[in-house]
């Protein structure tokens, strides 16, 4: 199989991504979520465990990104600056590349945090968006079950008028239910960010991942699909980039030098499968070791060898795997 840069990239070991879950709780309670909310506040030996493996691993880095997820990242914003401020200072002192972006509700992005966030290298914030107004709150409330809409787009607007460097992709979910309220969003986001090179458009169509929330009867149908987003991107005078127009799609679970560490130090590889054995490939110690389970780790990374089409989407096809296979120390 040829290499494309793509994939060489991803194989450079000098380049480290860290998707952290700094909480597995969330403000949200969103319709067609999948996550359980089972684990909490990521435990302090998971921290130290992470700023060790940081200290470990920067003497042979060139770069180093970490990936906030959760939960809702930040409803634990003080483990999230503690860690950023930690990582910065370690980058700086090493010359080492040192960036982060955040997967986030938008919620309790206040402009007061992204200054601070901004000031330690936190820059990107992918925000996602149901409809506009009324059509947004259907689905993505509160754990009260107030709606939400107001206060994101309100922070949004001021994000928006500050001199921050800072990039927003602006991830807007489709679905059966809310494509009318959608195209009304997009109406407003054209004549409120587009013109703000700093904030862009994700159209997504809402997925039946599993966990507790049935989707299957809002799902668009792949026509559907096609249509409704060749209309928003008419609205929205944009044009999905497919991700095969920048070469090969390698997603961050088949990448071997990313690692999304969960609250409770499981090493896991792919954001969504959480409660899927295969996808817990080990366990990080406090003093910045990890454990990995080699055979499962392949598994993820087996489009590098075999069909580079499973390097888009690992988790397809993922081989089944009842029994635990022994692990092996890496540093």
């Amino acid at each position: 199989m040829d290499l494309d840069k793509n994939i060489l990239a991803t194989l450079n070991p000098k380049n480290l991504e860290l998707i952290l879950y700094p909480t597995e709780q969330c403000n949200f309670r969103c319709t067609y979520c999948y996550e359980d909310f089972l684990i909490g506040r990521m435990d302090e030996k998971t921290q130290e465990g992470i700023r060790n493996l940081i200290g470990r691993r920067l003497p042979k880095l060139d770069n180093l990104h970490l990936q906030w997820f959760g939960g809702e990242p930040l409803a634990a914003k003080d483990l999230v600056l503690g860690l950023s401020e930690f990582a910065k200072k370690a980058c700086d002192q090493a010359s080492v590349n040192f960036s982060g972006s955040l997967t986030t509700n938008g919620y309790l992005l206040t402009l007061d945090l992204a200054e601070k966030l901004c000031g330690l290298n936190q820059r990107n914030y992918q925000i996602s968006l149901d409809g506009f107004e009324s059509g947004h709150d259907k689905t993505r409330k509160l754990a009260s079950g107030a709606g939400t809409f107001n206060r994101i787009w309100s922070n949004l607007l001021a994000l928006k008028g500050s001199s921050l460097d800072f990039n927003v992709t602006l991830r807007v979910h489709l679905t059966k239910e809310n494509v009318s309220s959608v195209k009304r969003l997009a109406e407003e986001i054209k004549k409120t960010f587009l013109s703000d090179s700093r904030f862009t458009v994700f159209l997504k169509t809402i997925e039946n991942l599993g966990g507790p929330n049935d989707t299957s009867g809002v799902l668009l149908s792949k026509s559907e699909k096609l249509t409704t987003i060749a209309e928003l991107n008419e609205l929205l005078n944009t044009k999905t980039v497919s991700k095969s127009d920048k070469g090969v799609y390698v997603c961050y679970a088949s990448r071997p030098n990313s690692l999304a560490i969960r609250a409770d130090g499981t090493i896991q590889k792919c954001t969504v499968m959480l409660s899927d054995d295969r996808n817990s490939v080990g366990k990080i110690n406090e003093n910045g070791t990890v454990k990995l389970d080699s055979e499962r780790m392949s598994m993820w990374m087996r489009g590098y060898s075999d069909d580079k089409e499973k390097l888009s989407c690992p988790a397809v096809g993922l081989p089944k795997m009842p029994n635990l296979i022994p692990v092996v120390s890496a540093s």
